[in-house]
């Protein structure tokens, strides 16, 4: 079984040297999302960007291709949940085979988009994983500094 990475906090209190993220580009700042994606992606978007501003080097530039990736699955992966929640997993069929009527009305069939959110889930998670947006990802990852000057935070970091 791997073991887990010390915390840079573990290895400064074993007289070890910090591991440090290479920095790609520079931070990334709060910028804005693509025009082209759809509003919940761009929700989603301004959501992550904000969450990850308290450590300034979570996000950097280097990161906008796999941000702007996962923000798009979130927005694809939300429409097909909703119509999952709006129509069920199960739908009329449409081809000339499923309208014939039997006792119960039409023959029903899966709904098309159980399966698109359920690669778009996939998708997410791996995601998720590579921005460090999951708790095990967060835990491999040193994102840097929280950008506050607290006392009780840095005893406690």
């Amino acid at each position: 079984m791997v073991q887990a990475r010390k915390p840079n906090h573990l290895r400064a209190l074993h007289g070890q040297a910090p591991r440090v993220a290479p920095i790609v580009g520079g931070p990334l700042g709060r910028p804005e999302p693509p025009e082209w994606l759809p509003e919940a992606g761009q929700d989603e978007w301004v959501r992550v960007v904000e969450a990850c501003a308290t450590h300034p080097t979570w996000l950097q530039h280097g990161d906008v291709a796999i941000l702007t990736a996962y923000c798009a699955t979130w927005a694809t992966w939300l429409e097909a949940a909703q119509d999952v929640a709006r129509r069920g997993a199960l739908v009329p069929g449409r081809s000339s085979a499923d309208l014939v009527e039997n006792e119960d009305g039409p023959r029903l069939v899966k709904n098309p988009a159980v399966q698109i959110a359920r690669d778009a889930a996939v998708q997410l998670r791996a995601l998720c994983r590579e921005l460090g947006f999951t708790p095990d990802a967060r835990r491999r990852v040193d994102v840097g500094g929280l950008e506050q000057d607290d006392d009780a935070e840095r005893l406690l970091t």
